[in-house]
C-alpha cells in the first residue's frame, strides 16, 4: 500500500516530466539570511517550469483572490518561500502541501523594509529613517496598487493604498514599518498578516 510520501514523490515527479516538456528554464534561489535572496550563494538549481493562473483557492485564507499561480515542476527541489527566476517572469512559492497544487505569486519590485526608531523618547509620530534597523534588503515582492478615498473629504482627495505580498521571511513585520521600494517610493505599513501563504502587507504610500 502506497503511503503519502510515496505518493508525493510520484506526484512531483510527474509535474517535473510535464515541466521538462511544456516549461522553461528557471533558477532556483533559496535565501541564507535577510539581504538579497537572489545573491549568486543562495542560487539552488535550475529546473524546467511551466505556471498557469491558479483556479485552486487556499482555504481560510483572504486577500489572494486572483493573483496565485499553479507552478508545474519537480516540487522535490524546492520548498515554500524559494524564489524561480526565469527570463520572462519571476515567482515565489507561496506553499507545497502535500499532493495538493504548488501555488506561487509572480513578483515584479524588490522592497527593502525598516523599522522606524523614534525621533525624540515620548515624540509625536515623528521618526528618523536614517536611523530606522533594516529588516530585511532586496526582497522580490508583488506590489499592486489601490486607490481610497478619504471619508468626509471632496471627491478628488485620495490617498495611494497598495498591497504587498512577501513569502515567510527571516523577520516578522509589524505596523508602521516602512517598505521602500526599487522605484525610490516610501510606504508604512497599515496592516501586517502572515499566513500560511507568506506575507500580506496593506501599505500606505507616503514618498515617491
Amino acid at each position: 500500500m502506497m503511503d503519502g510520501s510515496a505518493l508525493q514523490d510520484l506526484i512531483s515527479k510527474g509535474w517535473g516530466t510535464a515541466a521538462r516538456r511544456i516549461g522553461l528554464p528557471y533558477t532556483v534561489y533559496r535565501s541564507s539570511g535577510n539581504a538579497s535572496p537572489l545573491s549568486s550563494r543562495n542560487r539552488i538549481i535550475k529546473l524546467r517550469a511551466a505556471f498557469v493562473p491558479s483556479r485552486v483557492t487556499a482555504t481560510g485564507i483572504n486577500g489572494y483572490a486572483g493573483i496565485l499561480w499553479q507552478g508545474v515542476f519537480d516540487s522535490s527541489y524546492t520548498l515554500p518561500g524559494d524564489y524561480m527566476i526565469g527570463q520572462a517572469a519571476s515567482f515565489f512559492i507561496a506553499s507545497q502541501w502535500p499532493t495538493q497544487p504548488i501555488l506561487c505569486v509572480q513578483t515584479g519590485n524588490n522592497v527593502t523594509i525598516y523599522r522606524p526608531q523614534p525621533a525624540v523618547s515620548g515624540s509625536y509620530s515623528g521618526y528618523v529613517v536614517s536611523a530606522a534597523q533594516e529588516l530585511i534588503t532586496g526582497w522580490p515582492t508583488l506590489l499592486i496598487a489601490a486607490t481610497a478615498r478619504i471619508p468626509g473629504t471632496l471627491p478628488e482627495t485620495h490617498f495611494g493604498n497598495w498591497v504587498a505580498y512577501l513569502p515567510a521571511l527571516p523577520t516578522p513585520l509589524q505596523v508602521a514599518d516602512i517598505v521602500a521600494d526599487d522605484l525610490g517610493r516610501q510606504f508604512i505599513v497599515a496592516a501586517a498578516q502572515c499566513s500560511k501563504l507568506g506575507w500580506r502587507l496593506i501599505l500606505r504610500q507616503v514618498d515617491g
